[in-house]
């Protein structure tokens, strides 16, 4: 039977050329292989490997599934996707559309690299697992795998560095503010809601923090609720942050954990833009979004923001809602599926302002213009339940050591390979970047070069 092997992908956003060579395993039962993208709004564009299976693709993020074609079905080549089994992605990578039918692969692309996984989950048993060796990939190399003994190179090192799991008795108010009234216009929104600090709208039960909106008149509004934020107690420059939470079920209800900048150094909303880890709106109980907010992108005279939906049990039972916020790209989970992502084009900051530091804002309003439902009054009380709050970043030891080639040792060859990244010879990877921004003002430039070689005279 022979076999065929055709890549084509789905492009984000695309650059300069890098050489990827595909190592999969698994399909030797295969009698014509596609890696082919799945379309969801994205334009086609497609690469055909060598005989090295070796592609020639712009730099850039991509998704894509695996089909093993049949090739003994009469015209298989009528209906690919008939004639094939879908392989999905590994339970050891990362999915981009892991909630659909056809979860994607992921891949970035920076510069050369190798690409080695097995094709399909822990479900389509690989006759070997020899691909990745010891587990110990090759710098280039990004691994994905069914078995457990070969895990992802590009796993970063995050470590716990702020949370509030709401173990006492009483809100830590060395953690949160309390923001007070109806804000201007409704707080933007034309939300109907008195924000109080009371302990009737907000307080710890069971280990959790609960926000509570009641319908009760009070200070000319109809319902009272609590909004709490970190800002200037717990700000944040890039990491993971994530939250267990479930959210209350009535129609009117407007729960939301997300984040602002805590300077606004590009001026007023949008420009300092604005990230919504998760919101929820009562009228449609299993649908819960993401979205991001710039000068670009906003609901004030700019191009309408895309919010990335998951349906899931949000109003019965607690999930875990998280952005993975790097330099070059946001991403954003629901248990650990990837739902979404937003990536920096490097147009500056009306596209991307988030390069500063934001805060954790956690609030239930009642109702807005953007509501499509009344409010459903007789269900009141309604209740956002927050079991924990967690922030991750990459430990500072790694992010200061300047040292980029990971050799334990922070010397002439980090400085080199840090001129190398400023005059665009070389692209960093995401840890190399981290490790290379000495100063932590989010660009790797001259002032870099000079931090390092002071940390090594000095």
């Amino acid at each position: 039977m022979k076999k065929y092997l055709i890549i084509s992908f789905i492009f984000i956003s695309t650059g300069i050329s890098a050489n990827v060579t595909f190592d999969i395993d698994g399909l030797e039962h295969c009698g014509f292989v596609s890696v082919t993208g799945t379309w969801d709004n994205w334009s086609g564009w497609g690469a055909h490997t060598d005989t090295n299976m070796t592609a020639s693709i712009p730099t850039g993020s991509y998704e894509f599934v695996i089909l093993c074609t049949d090739t003994d079905i009469p015209s298989w080549w009528d209906n690919i996707w008939t004639s094939s089994e879908t392989f999905y992605a590994p339970v050891q990578g990362n999915c981009w559309n892991g909630n659909n039918e056809y979860p994607n692969y992921i891949l970035n692309v920076s510069g050369d690299m190798v690409v080695s996984y097995c094709a399909g989950t822990c479900a389509h048993d690989c006759e070997t697992a020899s691909f990745c060796g010891d587990g110990d990939c090759a710098d280039n190399e990004d691994c994905y795998s069914c078995s457990s003994d070969c895990g992802s190179c590009n796993d970063l090192s995050y470590n716990l560095v702020w949370s509030d799991e709401f173990d006492g008795d009483n809100i830590d108010e060395s953690k949160w503010n309390f923001e007070i009234g109806t804000g201007n216009w409704g707080w933007g929104n034309g939300e109907h809601q008195y924000y109080t600090s009371r302990p009737e709208n907000a307080f710890i039960e069971d280990g959790k923090l609960i926000i509570q909106a009641l319908n009760e008149g009070y200070q000319g509004s109809n319902y009272t609720s609590a909004r709490m934020t970190t800002k200037n107690k717990g700000d944040w420059l890039y990491g993971r942050i994530k939250a267990s939470i479930k959210v209350p079920s009535a129609g009117g209800t407007w729960p939301a954990f997300w984040m602002m900048p805590t300077n606004s150094v590009y001026g007023g909303w949008p420009n300092s833009g604005e990230m919504d880890i998760m919101e929820h709106y009562g009228c449609n109980n299993g649908e819960v979004s993401a979205t991001v907010h710039n000068n670009l992108y906003n609901w004030n005279g700019g191009i309408p923001p895309i919010s990335n939906l998951y349906n899931t049990t949000a109003t019965s039972e607690f999930h875990e809602y998280e952005m993975e916020w790097a330099e070059d790209e946001l991403n954003f989970f629901v248990d650990g599926i990837w739902i979404g992502s937003y990536s920096n084009q490097n147009s500056g900051s009306e596209q991307w302002p988030y390069n500063q530091d934001f805060f954790i804002i956690l609030n239930l309003a009642v109702g807005s213009h953007f509501m499509s439902c009344n409010t459903e009054d007789s269900l009141f009380p309604q209740r956002l339940e927050i079991d924990y709050v967690r922030v991750y970043q990459l430990s500072e030891q790694s992010i200061l050591s300047g040292d980029v080639n990971e050799d334990d040792s922070v010397d002439v060859l980090d400085i080199v390979m840090i001129v190398q990244f400023v005059i665009g010879n070389v692209n960093a990877t995401q840890q190399q970047e981290l490790i290379a921004d000495i100063n932590l003002d989010g660009y790797i430039d001259i002032l870099d070069i000079v931090a390092i070689i002071d940390s090594i005279t000095s």
